[in-house]
């Protein structure tokens, strides 16, 4: 027979440990989650830097320009977001094409090039 005076439940120390393994697992999780928000800025920031520099190179396309050799620097604001924006144009082997190097970068860290294309540009 069972002794009457017996209660059944958890000891301290088992509670202690599923309480720590709770813990480790919502700090894991915790972690994870930072990394995805971080992931997901970081690729928005990288889609309106591509947009910013297309919508530059497309100017210059619309506008018909044979822009001049040089270099030209911007700032600007998109998606709420500010950029430096630099052009780079140079002559190519072929006098009647330029080369368009536009780099984008955040303005909180302007040596880190978030984006940069090359494109080429004809005369008319």
């Amino acid at each position: 027979m069972k002794n009457a005076n017996s209660t059944r439940g958890f000891t301290l120390i088992e509670c202690l440990v599923a309480l720590f393994i709770v813990a480790v697992v919502l700090a894991s999780a915790t972690r994870a989650i930072g990394l995805i928000i971080s992931d997901v800025h970081d690729s928005f920031l990288r889609e309106v830097a591509t947009w910013v520099a297309e919508n530059e190179f497309n100017q210059l396309y619309i506008n018909q320009q044979y822009p001049d050799v040089g270099t030209v620097k911007k700032s600007l604001t998109s998606a709420g977001v500010k950029f430096n924006v630099v052009e780079v144009v140079s002559n190519t082997p072929n006098p009647y094409f330029r080369r368009v190097e536009i780099s984008v970068s955040q303005s909180d860290d302007p040596d880190y090039t978030i984006f940069k294309t090359i494109n080429f540009i004809a005369q008319y």
